[in-house]
C-alpha cells in the first residue's frame, strides 16, 4: 500500500504515471494531500497487481512487505505484472542469521525476513535479484535493519518509464 503516500515526491519526477494503491481509505487521503499520484486506488495490494499483468515498468514498495509474514503471492503478482525489463524494489525488515532462510513475525507486530527467503523467493517468480542490506528507519531512537531489493524481470531493453506504481506505509 502507499499509505502515507511519503515516497509519492520522490519517485513522481522519474514517473510519466504514478500510481498509488492501499487498501485504507484514509491512508489514501492522506497519500491525495501529497499530489504526486495521478491516481490513488483503493485495493488490496496483491490482488490489484494480479488483475494488471505486464503493465507496470517500475513497482516499489517501501516499508509495505513488514505487514505480509509469507512473500510467495505478492511476489508472483508483483513479478507478473512487470512488463519485460521491469523492476521491482522492495524493502523488508532483516530478520537475521538466525532465521536467514525464513520469515517472522517480531514483537512490534512486524514481520522481517531473512536474505536467503528473499534471495529464493525473487529467483522462484523469475527474477534476477539484487539485495543489499541498510537502515530502513528509526524506531525509539535506534536503527532498523533491513534488506532493499532490487528485482529485474528478465526481457525488454530497460524501462520506460510508461507505467509505475508505488507501494509504501509508514505506520
Amino acid at each position: 500500500g502507499c499509505g502515507t503516500g511519503l515516497c509519492g515526491p520522490l519517485l513522481a519526477p522519474y514517473a510519466r504515471r504514478l500510481l498509488g494503491v492501499d487498501l485504507s481509505r484514509g491512508m489514501l487521503k492522506l497519500a491525495a494531500e501529497k499530489q504526486a499520484y495521478h491516481e490513488l486506488i483503493h485495493a488490496e495490494l496483491t490482488r490489484f497487481l494480479e488483475e494488471h499483468p505486464d503493465e507496470f515498468d517500475v513497482i516499489v514498495s517501501a516499508d509495505t512487505l513488514v505487514y505480509f509474514g509469507a512473500l510467495e503471492e505478492v511476489a508472483t503478482a508483483a513479478a507478473a505484472s512487470l512488463r519485460p525489463g521491469g523492476v521491482l524494489v522492495f524493502t523488508v525488515e532483516d530478520a537475521g542469521e538466525e532465521h536467514a532462510s525464513s520469515w517472522m513475525l517480531c514483537r512490534h507486530g512486524r514481520y522481517a525476513h531473512g536474505p536467503e527467503y528473499v534471495r529464493r523467493l525473487v529467483s522462484d517468480v523469475g527474477l534476477d535479484t539484487h539485495i543489499a542490506r541498510g537502515e530502513l528507519r528509526r524506531e525509539s531512537g535506534l536503527p532498523v535493519a533491513g534488506l532493499i531489493v532490487r528485482a529485474t524481470k528478465p526481457g525488454g531493453s530497460g524501462t520506460t518509464g510508461a507505467g509505475s506504481a508505488s507501494g509504501e506505509h509508514h505506520g
